[in-house]
């Protein structure tokens, strides 16, 4: 369970710093519709940064691949590949 949070709790931060990070949220649960994320983990787009976005089912789910591991800003008006 710590890891679980500590896991969060860091992507947290990655997040709102709009840096990627190692992590795949897609098909997992969330609770902000609408809301845009950058991650990146070498089993999604070919191991660069990708776009992921909170769905109005309440799961993430991928948007659009970048084009290198460090290529994403996410802002609170969204996210980008830079």
């Amino acid at each position: 369970m710590k890891f679980i949070s500590l896991t969060s709790m860091i992507v947290s931060v990655a997040v709102m710093a709009g840096v990627a990070t190692a992590y795949n949220p897609i098909g997992q649960s969330c609770d902000t519709p609408g809301g845009f994320g950058c991650s990146q983990d070498a089993s999604v787009n070919g191991g660069n940064a990708f776009i992921y976005e909170c769905a109005s089912t309440d799961e993430f789910v991928y948007v659009a691949g970048c084009a290198c591991p460090t290529c994403c800003e996410a802002t609170t008006g969204g996210a980008f590949c830079t």
